[in-house]
């Protein structure tokens, strides 16, 4: 018997690669312009010398200038695609923590189950199962394989079409959530990647409104979309992360429910050549 189960494949674009090779190739470039030499200047012999201005008390007195670095600072150098990656960032997070929390609680299948389980089927058959289930109460896995037998009526294919309906039920609370991960692991790198533009938007018309490139006209662009590229993959690893996990933890879940449902379902199919012979 295979039992459904829902795959929502979140995978990464290329176009971010790409994004980031143009990014740090116009960097190098402006810096290059900036740092071409000047021509040097030539003094005569009769020129004055000029003495350096002596340093005033003001001048020592001149605060310094604050670092640039800070979470404040970047969100808000960030732009507005920094906003609905925050928010994308809330909600994916929440999903984490809440499904965690059910996974951890929850009493799927505890270790060893299937053998034990086979070891029942060989001691004593089917009423032997019956007797493994009431001593394992509690589980999913247990309730699942209950309900299944409880409307068998000992037929094989009922009992099948039972489990699969009480494995989906299962399946689909174990899965509650996920699809709004991946969702987040999704569309969190194309929202970075459309701030990245954005910020190439904006160097690019600094360059187009000033007589003479250099560093500090394009500055603020580049920086915009670095962050902005930074944060849509900060928000989208951790989410594409946990979602594999957690993805893992039911796959899990359903290949145990299947292989012990596929043991129950042989000595039905043993009872009923029996009942045939």
């Amino acid at each position: 018997m295979k039992f459904p189960g829902k795959k929502t494949i979140a995978k990464g674009s290329v176009s971010f690669v790409i994004a980031l090779i143009a990014v740090f190739t116009l960097t190098r470039t402006i810096e290059a312009q900036s740092t071409e030499p000047t021509a040097p200047t030539t003094t005569t012999e009769n020129s004055e010398i000029q003495t350096p201005p002596q340093n005033t008390e003001a001048d020592v007195a001149a605060p310094k200038k604050d670092s640039d670095i800070g979470l404040i600072k970047l969100f808000v150098t960030g732009g507005w695609s920094m906003w609905p990656l925050l928010l994308a960032s809330i909600v994916g997070f929440g999903v984490i923590f809440e499904r965690l929390y059910f996974f951890f609680t929850a009493k799927l299948i505890r270790k060893g189950y299937n053998q034990d389980l086979a070891d029942a089927i060989e001691a004593g058959g089917l009423k032997s199962v019956e007797e493994f289930l009431k001593a394992n109460e509690g589980q999913r896995i247990t309730d699942v394989l209950k309900n299944g037998m409880e409307v068998s009526q000992n037929d094989p294919e009922i009992f099948a079409s039972g489990i699969e309906r009480e494995a989906g039920e299962v399946i689909t609370l174990l899965e509650k959530g996920l699809t709004v991960l991946a969702a987040v692991s999704t569309i969190a790198p194309l929202v970075g990647f459309l701030g990245t533009v954005s910020g190439m938007i904006n160097a690019f018309d600094a360059i187009a409104n000033a007589d003479q490139v250099n560093a500090k006209v394009v500055a603020g662009g580049i920086k915009e979309a670095l962050i902005t590229t930074a944060a849509g993959l900060i928000v989208a690893i951790p989410a594409m992360t946990f979602y594999q996990y957690l993805q893992g933890r039911v796959g899990f879940f359903t290949s145990e429910v299947e292989e012990a449902a596929n043991k129950i379902y042989k000595e039905y199919l043993k009872l009923k050549a029996g009942r045939n012979a």
